[in-house]
């Protein structure tokens, strides 16, 4: 692929990327502020307690697959048909397991409405697993336009579903439909659409080659979904300490912070790997496009990030004033996030230079530090759980460049120079408005005040670096 040609993919890459990102958020939102105003903080948390499962179980069916197929060399039919047929095979195994794990789960939890709901939410990863060659061959390909328009019609789809739910008041059903409907649709989407089709000859033979790589990121991300999901269940385990609405708060408040991320997360994990992985012999590109890709990053994610923190108050005191003790919590998960984005750049970084074992070291380490820090600190409240665990993911960012300084060769002080100027403006203005309009009374009247005053600004003042001109030159033309 020329030079210009995968300048031209990579922009519109990113384009589409955050389009499918943005639109599904956007998505997101719209339907979580008509079920935050439906529901209950333990509708919330019922769910949330299997959260971990469903999460352990996608990574195990994946089994690393799709990044395994995007970095291989030469790709063929048989890859993606070995890997359809063998991930469909583990995940109808990995069901029939959890379906007769639904007692056990339920009693742990001391809840037996939770085996009905576990057999229906543990259906969306099997649908799942159906799409996942499909997805790997649109990403290899960069058809960012089109893994977007089946992303988008996914979620329209289940949200149309759950509220209909809510407002007929199935409650927590509502959030399970949810998410087996978006998984279903969405898949059924890709595996009708994508150009590449499965067949019924079938060798396992390429699966067993992509073994060694696929099996450290699924290790990898396996640890992972432990570390995220593990509050959840700390905190449900913990009924003597916190009941349903107190997982609720703790689920609501991570959750609007990780939507928010996820909007840049997806942005960059949809170009990330492909063109880095076209510059492994090429040391000074790869960090040309590190160094790019932080900047991106930390301009447009920072201030979003912080900003989302600073109109916490109005978001919740005007959907359903339940959910204002989610507050501290979506605070500091805000800034958690954050780092977790620098972290995901090296994590592609890693995996486009064929490093899983990287990717897996960092996050034994990364997920020891948390889960250790959870049990330390669950006994203390929640907020002071959620801080300790936000502090340890920065360090986090550290344990990450030590571990990668010889694939990317970023220096640290160059990965300091290309976020922290844009943190610092953010902060300063988010800290600004909030005293500024504290005295306005109205909600309504201070949520746009408020985004108006930060993002007017902060344009403002960074209008003359370079990441904003291309950022804008990005928009205008679509070009990097």
């Amino acid at each position: 692929m020329s030079e210009a040609n995968l300048k031209t993919k990579t922009a519109r890459g990113l384009f589409w990327g955050a389009m499918n990102n943005g639109l599904q958020q956007l998505i997101g939102a719209v339907l979580g502020v008509v079920l935050l105003s439906c529901l209950t903080p333990g509708d919330y948390g019922i769910v949330g307690k299997l959260a971990i499962f469903t999460a352990i179980a996608v990574t195990m069916q994946e089994g690393g697959f799709k990044a395994a197929l995007i970095n291989r060399g030469e790709i063929r039919h048989e890859d993606h048909n070995s890997v359809f047929w063998f991930t469909i095979a583990v995940s109808a195994c990995l069901y029939l397991i959890l379906f007769f794990l639904a007692g056990p789960i339920a009693r742990f939890y001391h809840q037996p409405e939770l085996v009905k709901v576990a057999r229906v939410l543990f259906l969306s990863f099997f649908f799942v697993s159906c799409s996942i060659s499909s997805d790997a061959y649109l990403l290899r390909k960069l058809m960012i336009r089109q893994r977007a328009a089946m992303d988008i019609s996914g979620a329209v789809v289940a949200g149309i579903v759950a509220v209909i739910m809510a407002v007929k008041g199935f409650g927590y059903w509502a959030l399970v439909a949810h998410s087996v409907v978006q998984s279903a649709v969405t898949s059924l989407l890709k595996v009708a659409f994508t150009p590449w089709k499965p067949s019924l000859k079938i060798s396992f033979k390429p699966v067993r080659e992509m073994l060694s790589f696929g099996l450290r990121l699924v290790g990898a991300s396996f640890v992972t979904q432990i570390q995220t999901n593990i509050f959840s269940v700390i905190l449900g385990r913990a009924y003597r300490i916190y009941s349903d609405d107190d997982v609720g708060y703790y689920t609501q408040g991570s959750k609007w912070a990780s939507m928010a991320s996820q909007v840049f997360t997806g942005m960059t994990t949809s170009v990330g790997q492909p063109v880095m992985a076209t510059a492994k012999s090429d040391a000074i590109r790869r960090r040309a496009i590190f160094r790019k890709l932080t900047r991106f990053v930390a301009f447009a994610a920072f201030p979003a990030m912080l900003g989302l923190g600073l109109i916490a108050p109005e978001f919740f005191g005007i959907i359903n004033t339940k959910f204002l003790p989610a507050i501290p919590i979506l605070r500091l998960y805000c800034l958690y996030f954050m780092a977790t984005l620098i972290q995901t750049l090296f994590n592609q970084a890693a995996m486009a230079a064929g490093r899983s074992d990287r990717y897996l070291a960092f996050t034994l380490i990364n997920a020891a530090m948390q889960i250790a820090t959870a049990f330390l600190t669950y006994r203390h409240g929640l907020e002071t759980m959620a801080a300790s665990v936000t502090a340890v993911n920065y360090l986090a960012v550290i344990v990450w460049w030590l571990l990668s300084r010889d694939i990317i060769g970023v220096r640290f002080i160059d990965l300091l120079k290309d976020t922290v100027p844009f943190f610092a403006i953010a902060l300063l203005l988010v800290v600004a408005a909030h005293f500024a309009f504290a005295g306005i009374q109205s909600d309504w009247l201070r949520l746009p005040v408020k985004i108006v005053f930060v993002a007017g600004i902060y344009l403002a003042a960074t209008s003359r670096t370079k990441t904003f001109k291309d950022a804008f030159t990005f928009i205008r033309k679509r070009e990097l």
